[in-house]
């Protein structure tokens, strides 16, 4: 079928490159316009877009994909279908009415419809993702189901590693539906069983609260590993955590090259960390750097 291919995220760009291996390149893709980032504000574009012109395939980066200019260049397309992955934009009923819509969502809906399935999967200690393809709607990944994959991934994944594992189920995913809606015989199903929601990830969340268990602090740090990062306070400073392990019983002797940090039952072990303006390091190293060993008077 011809279709477009919109997305933002890095699990859209892991997408994107899955498709054109099996032979199934879009006709275009959408992404969002360049931003500033870095000290200087420079505009920086999505790395999907460099991934897309590499591959010789056409950009659009409207700033409202359902306005009337952004439309009408994707209908001269002679699009069969918009295919949106982890796109980061509202689609409009304009486009709705216009043009068949395809959404690829990293979970099994209704369980964790919304802006971030994986993050919060992982931070409710589950290692039973998966991916579905729903028709889009006006509502939240609400839509009818056209596929639906479960995917293991094991308990120590990080969201890099499971969206890197939900890929093959959402490039199968993708191929099945619209080779369904081609033929004409997809068969659509509604959603069933208790819907649940993934809200965007908040400050809040990032914030680590060491009173609640090892295992749900550990849990919180995988899921906002590698993008995100788990917050706390180290020596004064603004720290990332971006690596750990959970421990029980009593808490290690504190030495150079091991960073134990009690929490509301047994301890953890942070592994690698980031304090404000610096780089990732072990916990070897940042003792080592800090002179110290945390724990000591």
């Amino acid at each position: 079928m011809r279709f477009a291919f919109a997305g933002t995220a890095p699990f859209a760009e892991l997408v994107l490159a899955g498709l054109i291996a099996a032979d199934a390149a879009p006709l275009a893709v959408v992404t969002n316009p360049d931003r500033p980032r870095g000290r200087h504000g420079t505009p920086q574009p999505p790395a999907i877009k460099l991934a897309a012109l590499e591959r010789g395939l056409p950009v659009l980066q409207p700033p409202e994909v359902s306005e009337p200019r952004a439309l009408a260049e994707l209908l001269a397309l002679d699009l069969e279908v918009f295919v949106v992955c982890a796109y980061g934009q509202i689609i409009g009923q304009r486009l709705l009415d216009a043009l068949p819509a395809i959404v690829v969502h990293p979970s099994l809906v209704p369980r964790w419809r919304g802006a971030a399935p994986v993050e919060r999967a992982l931070m409710a200690g589950e290692t039973g993702l998966g991916v579905t393809v729903l028709k889009m709607t006006d509502g939240i990944d609400e839509g009818p189901v056209g596929d639906a994959r479960l995917v293991h991934v094991p308990p120590d994944a990080d969201a890099g590693r499971a969206y890197e594992l939900l890929v093959p189920a959402a490039v199968d995913g993708v191929l099945a539906t619209l080779d369904g809606m081609a033929a004409g015989t997809l068969r659509w199903r509604e959603q069933e069983g208790e819907a649940t929601y993934a809200a965007k990830i908040t400050p809040q969340d990032k914030r680590i609260d060491w009173a609640r268990s090892a295992t749900a602090i550990v849990d919180q740090v995988r899921a906002l590993t590698p993008f995100i990062g788990a917050v706390t306070d180290l020596l004064g400073k603004r720290t990332l955590i971006w690596r750990a392990a959970a421990g029980s019983g009593p808490l290690p002797a504190p030495n150079r090259e091991r960073l134990a940090l009690p929490a509301g039952d047994g301890w953890v072990d942070v592994l690698e960390l980031q304090q404000e303006g610096r780089g990732r390091v072990t916990a070897g190293e940042f003792l080592r750097g800090a002179g110290r060993v945390l724990g000591e008077p």
